[in-house]
């Protein structure tokens, strides 16, 4: 038997006896709320898919009459979806993702097993039924421990799988948070993270370099250098072609941020990049009208890429001038060498103690093992073919 009762007086209804309650009058027409002895639920009654359907809403007084209405609105549309579960919009996700071929099984199990440990209850909760709050305090709890990496991971995780939910995204446009770790990713781990791809796989990026290079000869092949280097974004703008030597294949950096000077060989890639921009009339090797006469350093000098797999179809920057220093870092620490050699290579203060002696040591073995052991890997991985074919990795 069903009783009613005014929904717009909360205190009646903290005070009704157990049982089932509708509105007294078509206000909430479909509305009811189940008292029982220890606590109050609300649900909806709604016509899905040719069937009537009791589904359940949420607690009173969490929910107001309204508010529940509301939200079985919601619950009634996600009923009728095929994403009801937060679970089932990942899988989605991943299996649309993978069938663009922008994400490997191997981090469609590793990011599934970040989510199973660390949000499981939120992947088993229907999509109407997550809250903002809910996946900060996840979020929360990982950052507590030191896992901002992996709290970094999650969000993104969840945010996918709401990408196709009929609600609102709790994660989207800034509504959770995680705190920047000391020394921040590289735009293109973020961009392959939130789409699935394969991080180590840098073809995209260059890609995107090479087309900025086309727009831009000058501006493309200063990022390039960046890229190839890890050298400082404002000693590479800054460089004039008499600390160039195409000959030798170095460059000498004068007025570093260390306060050193330092000649660094250079991989054969670099000296094609330059020598395609030599006879450019200018004293500096990246010329522009500016105060200083060489580029400065806009936001959109960098290369934006569309990357496969965004479903909205937004433009993703995936190199800033930063990241050839992380870049570089990460391919001479898989050509086995060690972190003093990357460090003088780009130019940093750490290898400072030992320049002279290492530069000695460098010259002696050619100049040349190193960085040819590290274009190897940069090759590898944008998938390119030897320096002396620059066109084909465009």
């Amino acid at each position: 038997m069903t009783l009613t009762i005014d929904f717009t007086k909360p205190a009646r209804l903290l005070k009704a006896a157990p049982g089932m309650y509708r509105h007294t009058d078509t206000k909430f027409a479909g509305l009811y709320l189940n008292v029982g002895k220890t606590k109050s639920t609300w649900y909806v009654k709604r016509r899905v898919d040719g069937t009537t359907k009791s589904i359940k809403v949420g607690d009173f007084p969490a929910l107001s009459a309204p508010e529940a209405m509301a939200k079985g609105d919601t619950k009634t549309e996600v009923a009728s979806s095929n994403i009801q579960t937060v679970r089932e919009g990942w899988t989605f996700w991943c299996d649309t993702s993978q069938a663009q071929g922008g994400m490997s099984d191997d981090h469609r199990q590793r990011m599934t097993r970040q989510l199973e440990m660390h949000a499981k209850d939120i992947l088993d909760r229907n999509v109407a039924d997550v809250t903002s709050a809910d996946v900060q305090a996840v979020l929360n709890r990982l950052m507590a421990d030191g896992k901002k990496a992996t709290a970094r991971a999650v969000r993104i995780g969840i945010g996918n799988a709401f990408n196709f939910a009929p609600v609102t995204n709790p994660v989207a446009q800034k509504k959770t948070r995680v705190a920047k770790s000391g020394e921040t990713e590289a735009q293109w781990s973020i961009v392959a993270r939130k789409h699935g791809l394969d991080p180590d796989d840098w073809s995209t990026m260059w890609q995107a370099i090479m087309a900025r290079r086309e727009q831009n000869i000058i501006v493309g092949t200063a990022v390039a250098v960046m890229f190839l280097t890890g050298i400082r974004s404002e000693n590479v703008r800054s460089l004039s072609w008499d600390q160039v030597d195409l000959q030798n294949k170095t460059i000498h950096l004068t007025k570093m941020k260390n306060g050193l000077a330092r000649t660094l060989p250079v991989m054969d890639t670099v000296i094609d990049l330059l020598k395609a921009i030599r006879q450019n009339g200018s004293d500096w090797v990246f010329p522009a009208n500016s105060a200083s006469g060489y580029i400065t350093d806009p936001q959109g000098t960098f290369a934006v890429i569309e990357v496969e797999g965004n479903n909205e179809g937004e433009r993703e920057r995936v190199f800033l001038p930063h990241d050839g220093r992380r870049h570089f870092m990460q391919a001479s620490a898989e050509a086995f060498l060690p972190d003093y050699v990357a460090h003088f290579l780009r130019g940093d203060k750490k290898a400072g103690a030992g320049s002279d002696m290492l530069m000695k040591y460098l010259k002696r073995m050619g100049n040349r093992r190193a960085v040819e052991d590290i274009e190897k890997v940069y090759l590898a991985r944008i998938k390119a073919t030897p320096a002396s074919n620059l066109e084909a990795t465009s």
